[in-house]
């Protein structure tokens, strides 16, 4: 698929400067794309990760040569010159405003599944949609004895799956709007009394004259909800984040955490120099503000000047650091004997645990409702489309870099 402006500019109707990406659009603006359109921007967005990323096979470039050899003071140095340049651009798509560049590098503990865990049971307003949500995960790893991220996945592709028949059971007339948290309960109750569904076709239920029902629920239950089900994009241990922790403060780490980003930022320019004359306009390149940004803001058609996104650097220590200490713990060894093949392994690990994937109620607001009203129309569920080249990117060169600073 070759991308154009016309997939831009609908793609700009539902993710932008300010609503940047769909789970924010869903979760903090309740303006969800419909299923179909996210779909679209799915497909558009991977077309641009194909196109504008650099390949994990491609050599390093020139200028990336020259940015990378260098000794670990000059690696930083250089690296924090570019990243101030942006900062104020960065942290509006998502940086933190520190003052220096190793307050980037941090593993958060209360990232761990046991932390988010017990931290999103303990704020849970009783009997609502969130709490029901989380009920049924814990029913399931209590019954399993599976990983509560594991559960979470199970549970959320059942909820999708069964959607129209839970919402149809629940309606009470045609033209009634239905409790979300009346369809979390009967769900809860539901995966009670038999066993979770297998991945068959969508259930859907007989049509009614009314139409399709609104689901609706508060303000402030769709965002405890949010909270609840993001639990599954955080399947790491407090033992790995403890590791982890340890692993981020290492120099010869933090050099190859640096150099491989710069190196992406470097030799993606090529491309997305291609991609901005092409397409017309450097608002095609929103979709990498996590990796990188313009220095222009994104206003001139002429010229794009990238600098790397330090949200990257904590991105990677919270999601990828953690699963590379979870591979020196299956081995049984330190922090202190990390190497290039744990860390390869980790990159594959983060693949494999689920890191890239993506878990959205599509949350709306109505006219017909009061202002605390959200509706719910179900869920989306999808792996990042930047996941496939941006993973065989770290695992190519993340490994290398580290091995190059000794």
């Amino acid at each position: 698929m070759t991308s154009d402006r016309h997939d831009l500019d609908t793609y700009l109707q539902s993710v932008n400067e300010q609503i940047q990406t769909t789970k924010m659009s869903s979760e903090m603006w309740f303006r969800s794309p419909s299923r179909h359109q996210i779909h679209v921007n799915d497909r558009f967005v991977r077309s641009l990760m194909q196109e504008g990323l650099a390949p994990a096979a491609s050599p390093l470039t020139t200028s990336a040569a020259e940015q990378l050899d260098r000794d670990p003071s000059d690696l930083r140095s250089a690296y924090w010159a570019q990243a101030t340049r942006t900062r104020d651009i960065a942290v509006r798509f998502g940086a933190a405003d520190h003052a220096s560049l190793h307050t980037y590098f941090t593993a958060d503990p209360g990232r761990s599944s046991q932390a988010a865990g017990a931290r999103a049971r303990r704020t849970v307003t009783p009997s609502s949609p969130a709490d029901y949500l989380i009920r049924s995960i814990d029913r399931l790893t209590a019954t399993t004895g599976s990983h509560p991220a594991d559960s979470w996945r199970k549970i959320m592709r059942t909820l999708a799956h069964d959607w129209p028949r839970l919402v149809h059971t629940c309606q009470a007339s045609p033209d009634s709007a239905v409790p979300a948290s009346h369809i979390l309960r009967e769900f809860y109750h539901a995966t009670e009394r038999e066993n979770l569904p297998s991945n068959g076709p969508k259930q859907t239920p007989p049509s009614s004259p009314g139409g399709s029902p609104s689901i609706v629920l508060t303000e402030g239950e769709a965002r405890e909800m949010a909270t609840s089900y993001m639990l599954g994009r955080l399947p790491f241990t407090a033992q790995e984040y403890d590791m982890a922790a340890r692993l981020v403060t290492m120099p010869r780490l933090q050099s190859a955490l640096l150099a491989v980003q710069l190196q992406l930022t470097a030799s993606s320019v090529e491309p997305l120099t291609r991609l901005v004359a092409g397409i017309g306009t450097p608002r095609v390149l929103l979709p990498f503000t996590e990796a990188f940004v313009d220095r222009f803001d994104y206003s001139s058609p002429a010229r794009i000047d990238l600098c790397p996104n330090p949200k990257l650097i904590t991105v990677l220590c919270n999601n990828v650091v953690p699963a590379i200490a979870g591979e020196l713990i299956r081995k049984r060894a330190r922090a202190a004997d990390l190497d290039s093949e744990s860390i390869r392994a980790g990159v594959i690990a983060a693949r494999r645990r689920h890191i890239y994937e993506i878990a959205i109620a599509l949350f709306n607001r109505a006219d017909t409702l009061p202002r605390h009203m959200i509706t719910l129309s179900g869920f989306n569920r999808r792996v990042c489309p930047a996941a496939a080249p941006f993973s065989a990117f770290l695992e190519q060169w993340l490994p290398y870099h580290f091995d190059r600073h000794p």
